[in-house]
């Protein structure tokens, strides 16, 4: 006699993985999304940091207005453009020195 899986069991590993579909695609998706708000508050702390420093560096008080050329060089890594930081089509926010950047 040959041996086989029955209907039933074959109903029930599509039942499990139809579950657990359901529960995961939704997490990697939200997981996704959480993730790119920690890029954008990773991307605002290194911006403010190279404001503050060029601001220190240059005497410029508070309130001075900054502009991307100004902080460009203490950003480090490979940011070469204000865009290299967009998020989502979102692009920074620099504000002047003293006021946190941020995205739309």
């Amino acid at each position: 006699m040959k041996k086989a899986f029955t209907l039933i069991e074959i109903m029930m590993v599509v039942a499990i993985i139809a579950l657990l579909s359901a529960i995961g695609i939704p997490a990697l998706l939200h997981s996704h999304e959480g993730a790119k708000e920690q890029v954008k508050e990773v991307n605002i702390d290194t911006v403010n940091a190279a404001k503050d420093q060029w601001a220190l560096l240059n005497n410029k008080p508070a309130g001075t207005t900054v502009n991307w050329d100004d902080i460009k060089y203490y950003i480090g890594g490979r940011i070469e453009y204000q865009t290299d930081l967009d998020v989502n089509g979102d692009t920074i926010i620099l504000n002047n020195v003293g006021i946190s950047a941020k995205y739309p």
